[in-house]
């Protein structure tokens, strides 16, 4: 390939005249047609399609039509494709039709004091209308015995010197094999051009070829840095030049080449912020590196660079968030916990010990296997009340946080939970549905099928989210209902409890770990403020020594005959409704406060004793509503 060479200080610059190879491909396939045997105006295949070629940004069009082997009585020169009848005669034999235009696709208004040049589409869908037509057209030219079938011009040059043809990035939706080239000099010769696309292939198809808008600005700057490179004499450094500012401006030849200069980066040219003497010289010295003698000119993009570009981009901002997706992920599952297991939801007594999520996540196949063989027992249930006695006495449950003497109760809890629970057990959610709502807000979580999932395939999940910072039971109680309500889900008081256990995963493949952030604590929780700085709060009576199943009260009798052992055959329904009301109530009675806790403990441990005695589920969601 033959390029202009620039010499300079340390470097040759080499520059090809036409921008981007697909562009030389163009110019080659019109050449070879211009060349080819079969253009000959006597033996024209007539199958043979025509090529549209728009040459953009160049002063010498005409002349290199002529230097690619059309003879000048040869081409036509029009200013559109109208077939009227003195276009078919003037082009009748003709190799090239050359279009010369100032405005393809744009329409000019010019008033008195201004002029406003804007896309006109009804022009662009004019002119590419007339090549569509052109291209198919077949036509008669003579008169009489010289009537003859229209020899047309297989290759038609648009000669868009404005760059017109792309104006605001219009491009032509059907007439879409329109060849584009563009030359970085307006007045280049045109055998240099010849020179340049001697060794190229020519392709199947004319393309397109993205104009590049700082072609003549890119030689303007090569040739400062030309006279630049030639002018500079005083070294400020190893590596740098120095020129007066007002030599510099002198030979990079207008106020504004010279300032572009100083901002293009890869030039590294910039002045001095205040005055310097060197030698006997002293000046606000503009400073050149040795690299800006080195500049090749711009790396131009055409559609397919912009294109991959995007794409490199799209994917390496994809991997940063994947892989910050992992890194927040790792971070939330080595947090260890104060971890305890039970079997069985029965008595308060658990297992404690210290582990991670990631932990807690490989052992659920061994627990499973090795200690639980919950699948096999649900999978073996007949009866409501079969799988009831599974849940209460063989199932596996854990709770992260640490409670007095391993002993499980909101009484007995001294900090450290970080886990918050929520199970959907209402609105027949789809396991997908309940991953998107998480993934929505952005939260990290866990999500598996529960033992009722299991035993009759009802769509019921399990939902475990991180904290991000241990939470006493207010903050506790306030974050897992913003969550809950965040979410759209509802919650019973008892999940509410900091001290509620959670059904442990069955298998670890069925539980999903969705990416994302752990739950601001602050965001649902605000600590009371004290009404005095001066005054210090009274000390706050958290728990009665009598229980409220010790009352005078009806329904406090039979409070204390369901926690004695359950209700006989008959009287269950109003008898755990009645206990129902006695509880809610006290928990809405602010006078109560100091029995609220155990209020909520009690509806759990009520309801589940009304599992064990043989309620339908339904009849107890009812009763618990």
């Amino acid at each position: 390939m033959i390029y202009i060479q620039y010499t300079t200080k340390g470097a040759i610059w080499q520059v090809g005249e036409v921008v981007f190879d697909k562009s030389r491909k163009n110019l080659k396939k019109v050449y070879n047609r211009l060349n080819s045997n079969n253009l000959n105006r006597y033996v024209q295949a007539v199958d043979d399609k025509v090529l549209f070629l728009a040459i953009g940004g160049y002063n010498r069009t005409y002349e290199l039509l002529v230097k690619m082997g059309a003879e000048k009585d040869e081409i036509a020169t029009f200013s559109s494709l109208n077939l009227s009848r003195d276009f078919l005669a003037e082009t009748d034999g003709k190799k090239v039709i050359y279009i010369k235009k100032i405005n393809y696709v744009t329409s000019i208004n010019k008033n008195l004091s201004f002029t406003i040049k804007k896309l006109d589409l009804n022009v662009a869908d004019a002119f590419e209308e007339s090549m569509m037509v052109y291209q198919t057209a077949q036509r008669m030219v003579g008169q009489g015995k010289s009537r003859k079938p229209w020899d047309k011009p297989k290759v038609v040059v648009l000669d868009d010197q404005s760059l017109n043809l792309q104006y605001e990035g219009h491009r032509f939706n059907y007439q879409n094999e329109i060849g584009f080239v563009q030359i970085r000099n307006r007045n280049a010769d045109p055998q240099l051009i010849l020179d340049e696309i001697k060794d190229v292939e020519e392709p199947k198809k004319m393309m397109f070829a993205l104009y590049q808008m700082d072609v003549s600005t890119e030689i303007e700057i090569m040739n400062a840095l030309l006279r630049i490179s030639q002018a500079v004499q005083l070294r400020l450094s190893e590596t740098e030049w120095a020129l007066k500012p007002k030599d510099f401006k002198r030979l990079a030849g207008s106020q504004s080449l010279s300032a572009q200069l100083k901002e293009i980066p890869d030039l590294g040219i910039y002045q001095l912020s205040s005055n310097k003497k060197i030698g006997k010289e002293n000046a606000r010295w503009v400073v050149i590196p040795d690299k800006a003698f080195e500049f090749k000119g711009f790396d131009y993009k055409d559609e397919n660079d912009l294109f991959n570009e995007e794409l490199e981009m799209e994917e390496k901002k994809e991997q940063e968030f994947i892989q910050e997706q992992e890194r927040m992920l790792n971070d939330i599952l080595s947090i260890e916990l104060p971890f305890n297991i039970k079997q069985g939801w029965i008595g308060k007594q658990m297992n404690s010990s210290v582990v991670t999520l990631q932990g807690f996540l490989d052992d659920v196949d061994n627990i499973e296997t090795e200690k639980i063989n919950g699948l096999e027992l649900l999978s073996g249930a007949t009866t409501k009340e079969e799988y009831n006695v599974i849940k209460k006495n063989n199932l596996a449950y854990f709770l992260d946080g640490n409670y007095k003497n391993d002993q499980r109760s909101d009484e007995n809890y001294l900090g450290g939970r970080r886990l918050i629970s929520i199970d959907v057990d209402d609105g027949n959610y789809e396991y997908s549905q309940i991953e998107e709502s998480i993934e929505s807000q952005g939260l990290f979580a866990l999500v598996y099928p529960t033992a009722k999932h299991y035993y009759d395939g009802s769509k019921r999940w399990r939902i475990v989210l991180m904290a991000d910072e241990e939470m006493n039971k207010e903050q506790y109680r306030s974050t897992v209902s913003g969550v809950a309500q965040m979410l759209g889900l509802e919650i019973d008081e008892a999940s509410k409890k900091v001290s509620q256990l959670m059904g442990y995963p069955l298998v670890r493949k069925d539980v999903s770990i969705i990416s994302g952030t752990m739950v601001s604590v602050s965001q649902f929780y605000v600590a009371p403020k004290l009404s005095s700085k001066n005054v210090l709060p009274m000390a706050k009576v958290s728990r009665s020594n009598k229980t409220l199943a010790d009352f005078d009260h009806p329904q406090a009798k039979l409070l204390k005959e369901v926690l004695d052992g359950g209700v006989e055959e008959g009287k269950r329904n109003e008898t755990y409704y009645q206990v129902y009301l006695y509880l809610r109530d006290t928990l809405n009675n602010p006078e109560m406060e100091i029995w609220h806790e155990e209020a909520a403990e009690l509806i759990e441990v009520t309801k589940q004793q009304a599992e064990a005695d043989g309620l339908p589920e339904k009849e107890i969601e009812a009763i618990y509503r």
